[in-house]
C-alpha cells in the first residue's frame, strides 16, 4: 500500500543529503580544489620547483590547522616546460579536465601572458601570477591579482638606493637583452634623468651567455660609482665572478632573485657586498606570516630553504586563503573576486603592500633592501614604515 508519509520523509531525508548550493567548479562540501603552473622543468627549474614547494607548504599548514572554514585546500601543479603554449595546454587541463576553482601562483612572463586570454574566456581567477609585464603587474583583467612589481619600479628603486644611499652619481647598466631587461634599463633611465645623473656605459647579454669578459671590460672602463643589474641568476653570477677575477671592486645592486641561496651557491664569494631590493621575504623578517611560512617550509620541505623563491611562492596561498576566508557562503569566483578586492592596500608580509580594489589590481611598489655579507643576505631595511 502506498503510504504518503513515507514517501515525503524519504523525500526530505534525499533534500537535507543533497548539497543546497549549486557550486562553482572545483567546490565542494569538503573542498576547495585549485591548480597553478610552473616551469618546472628547464631554465627556471630550481627556483620553480622552491617556489611550488613554498606554495605546497602553505597549503598543507593551513590544511593541518582545520582548512578555511571548514573546507581542505587540495593543489594540482602542472609543468608548462617555461613555454607559452605549453602553458596554456596546462591551464585548459587544470580547468577543463580537472575543474580547478581558481589558478593561484604561476611563474614566468611569457607563460602568463600566453594563458590570461583563456583565463579571462573561462572567469578563472589567477593569483600570484609572477612577471614583469605591465599586462601582469598592473593588469586590465579583473581576474588577475599581482604579486610583483613592474620592472621598471626595479630600476628606479636601484637607481635611487645607489644614489640616495650609496652616494653614487655615474652609474653603469647590465641587463638581459629582452623585454625584463628594457623595462629595468628604462626604469634607471627616468631616475637617472629626474635627478641628472649620467649612465656612463651599458651592456647586454643574452640567457646563453656563458663568458662575460667582454662585458666586464667594457663597464668597468667607464669607472662606474655603480652597477644597476636586470640579470637572471645564472648569467648575473658568472658576471659578477668574472668581475671578482679581475679585481673590478664596484657597488653591484640587482634584483632579489640574484640574492636567493641558489643565486649564492653559483656565485660564491663573488657576490660579497653585492645589494638587492626586497620584493619577497627574508627569514629574518619577525612577522607571524613569515614565521608561519618559515615552520610550514621546515615541517613540509624541509630540504628548501626559506628564501626568495619560496617565500614568493607562498605569498599567491597567502592572498588566496585571505580571501578565501573572508567570503560570506558557499565560495564562487565571484565572491573570491570580490573578496580580494575588499582588501584594498594590503600588506601579505611575504611580499610589499598590494593594492587590490575594484578598477585598480597593482603589485607591490615599495621595496625593502638587503646586502649579500659573508654568504648571508643581511636585512638593511624592510619595506615597512
Amino acid at each position: 500500500m502506498f503510504d504518503r508519509r513515507v514517501f515525503t520523509a524519504g523525500l526530505l531525508a534525499v533534500g537535507l543529503a543533497t548539497p543546497t548550493f549549486a557550486a562553482d567548479p572545483g567546490v565542494s562540501a569538503e573542498e576547495i580544489h585549485i591548480g597553478s603552473f610552473l616551469p618546472l622543468q628547464g631554465g627556471l627549474s630550481a627556483g620553480a620547483n622552491q617556489y611550488r614547494d613554498g606554495l605546497e607548504s602553505y597549503i598543507k599548514w593551513v590544511n593541518k590547522n582545520g582548512g578555511v572554514k571548514g573546507r581542505m585546500i587540495r593543489l594540482t601543479v602542472e609543468n608548462d616546460n617555461y613555454n607559452p603554449q605549453q602553458a596554456v595546454a596546462a591551464a585548459k587541463k587544470l580547468v577543463d579536465r580537472d575543474g580547478v576553482f581558481a589558478i593561484v601562483g604561476t611563474l614566468g612572463t611569457s607563460n602568463n601572458l600566453a594563458a590570461i586570454p583563456y583565463l579571462v574566456s573561462r572567469g578563472v581567477p589567477l593569483i600570484g601570477p609572477l612577471g614583469s609585464h605591465p599586462s601582469i603587474n598592473t593588469p586590465t583583467e579583473r581576474i588577475v591579482f599581482p604579486i610583483s612589481p613592474l620592472g621598471s619600479s626595479h630600476g628606479i628603486s636601484l637607481a635611487a638606493f645607489a644614489h640616495e644611499e650609496l652616494g653614487a652619481k655615474r652609474i653603469a647598466v647590465f641587463y638581459q637583452d629582452d623585454q625584463y631587461g628594457a623595462e629595468l634599463l628604462g626604469g634607471v633611465k627616468s631616475y637617472a634623468t629626474e635627478k641628472g645623473l649620467e649612465i656612463v656605459a651599458t651592456a647586454t647579454y643574452l640567457p646563453s651567455d656563458v663568458d662575460f669578459s667582454g662585458q666586464v671590460a667594457a663597464l668597468s672602463k667607464a669607472q662606474p660609482d655603480a652597477v644597476v643589474m636586470a640579470v637572471v641568476p645564472k648569467p648575473g653570477a658568472l658576471f659578477l665572478r668574472e668581475a671578482k677575477k679581475v679585481g673590478w671592486k664596484t657597488s653591484f645592486l640587482a634584483p632579489q632573485l640574484m640574492a636567493d641561496k641558489i643565486t649564492r651557491d653559483l656565485g660564491g664569494d663573488a657576490l660579497d657586498g653585492m645589494y638587492v631590493n626586497l620584493y619577497s621575504a627574508v627569514r629574518t623578517m619577525d612577522t607571524p606570516v613569515v614565521k608561519t611560512g618559515v615552520a610550514a617550509l621546515a615541517e613540509f620541505a624541509p630540504s628548501t630553504p626559506p628564501d626568495y623563491w619560496a617565500f614568493i611562492g607562498m605569498s599567491g596561498a597567502h592572498l588566496f586563503v585571505t580571501a578565501l576566508s573572508r567570503i560570506e557562503g558557499e565560495p564562487t569566483r565571484e565572491k573570491l573576486m570580490t573578496a580580494l578586492e575588499s582588501l584594498g592596500t594590503y600588506d601579505p608580509q611575504l611580499i610589499p603592500p598590494v593594492t587590490y580594489k575594484p578598477g585598480e589590481h597593482r603589485g607591490p611598489t615599495v621595496f625593502g633592501f638587503a646586502r649579500v655579507v659573508g654568504g648571508d643576505v643581511r636585512l638593511i631595511k624592510s619595506w615597512a614604515k
